[in-house]
């Protein structure tokens, strides 16, 4: 979620490439990086999205899980279209038009553009839906909510894990090569199936979010995965410097499936990291998990009104770029500072109306007092 931060600060400072706001300023290097960030940012978010939602199915009801997930999700998605996004898109049209021809772009657009309303929201969209079909399947079939992936199997898998996690990369990347663009060449990016209902994307990242769920009821291969290796961080590199070299010289469907094969490296790569060196509770992190989702929610308007506003101050673009890259950190933590202490704030911006009751996981001094049992845990 919080990645969400630079990559849109690198795209709005991109040489030579249109994004929704224009800085009238530009590197190359910001290109690239925010091709990076691109590779993994959202195919690790969904996979941990299926990890969790497995983990909670497995102790709660599908639909009483599935109404929890909703209002989280969707009063926030209608809070923030309605008050947030259209300040946004101002802010873009006036980096582009003087303020009388950008206010007419901006009610043109508003009339005409889903996708205009939508803007960085979309993966809300996308992940009700995810939500909704797990919680169908897992009514449909109860016995799914505890299901396993078979031990026999699941040893296989983990005494493999390379080749196995190559070949899942594979089909994986030939379903985004081909799906995916498939969707695009039946002519259906128009405005109620691609910009309001975000169809491509479910075909791109539903499978993401399933690779979660499977994870989670494969506790062997799991373990193998939560390990840095040398011939997994080698793919890795290989298929990001691939992928980044290939921008703009292969063709849509190449490029897909390439980046696939990174994007699932590359994930690995970070769990394992994570759980090498961060796998102890942190106040500092507990208070940024709390407050990620919010944080996203104001980013994007407030990068934007940073970037219009930084058109103002001349200043060496590397240090511009940091300064964004922080104040809209900062800002945003703020908002969710603010919005932390007003009930009805956080129900329209976070979807719940308390904080009382979050339980964190317990120290590592303390496991060995705790019975071994499922404990709640919070969404």
């Amino acid at each position: 979620m919080l990645l969400g931060i630079p990559f849109h600060v690198f795209m709005s400072y991109r040489a030579g490439q249109q994004w929704i706001v224009t800085s009238g300023e530009g590197a190359g290097l910001y290109f690239y990086l925010a091709e990076f960030i691109h590779l993994f940012r959202m195919p690790a978010f969904f996979m941990v999205a299926g990890y969790f939602a497995a983990l909670l199915l497995a102790r709660r009801e599908p639909g009483a899980w599935l109404k929890g997930r909703a209002t989280r999700l969707a009063i926030p998605f209608v809070t923030c279209l309605l008050l947030l996004n259209p300040l946004m898109n101002l802010a873009c049209e006036i980096s582009v038009y003087p303020r009388a021809q950008a206010w007419s772009s901006f009610l043109h657009n508003s009339a005409t553009s889903g996708g205009y309303w939508v803007r960085h929201l979309w993966f809300i969209i996308v992940l009700l839906y995810c939500c909704a079909g797990t919680a169908l399947a897992m009514k449909a079939a109860p016995s799914l909510r505890q299901a396993m992936l078979p031990a026999r199997i699941d040893r296989w898998a983990a005494r493999y894990a390379v080749p196995v996690l190559l070949l899942v990369a594979v089909l994986l990347g030939l379903w985004q090569a081909g799906a995916v663009e498939a969707f695009y060449m039946a002519g259906l990016a128009t405005n109620g199936p691609q910009q309001i209902m975000r169809l491509d994307e479910l075909i791109q990242f539903a499978p993401w979010f399933l690779l979660g769920l499977m994870l989670a009821r494969a506790p062997r291969l799991r373990e193998r995965l939560y390990r840095l290796s040398i011939p997994m961080v080698a793919i890795a590199v290989l298929a990001s410097v691939a992928s980044l070299i290939g921008v703009g010289h292969l063709g849509p469907m190449q490029g897909r499936f390439l980046a696939t094969i990174a994007a699932l490296f590359l994930t690995q790569c970070a769990i394992a990291a994570c759980h090498e060196l961060a796998d102890r509770p942190h106040p500092l992190v507990e208070k940024l998990v709390d407050a990620s989702f919010t944080i996203y929610l104001f980013h994007m308007p407030i990068i934007i009104g940073l970037v219009v506003l930084g058109k103002s101050f001349l200043m060496p673009l590397a240090l511009k770029v940091a300064l964004v890259t922080l104040l809209s950190f900062a800002l945003s933590y703020g908002a969710w500072a603010v919005i932390s202490r007003s009930r009805l704030l956080l129900f329209l911006f976070d979807g719940r109306t308390s904080l009382a009751g979050v339980r964190h996981p317990p120290r590592r001094a303390e496991l060995s007092s705790i019975p071994c049992r499922l404990a709640p845990v919070h969404e």
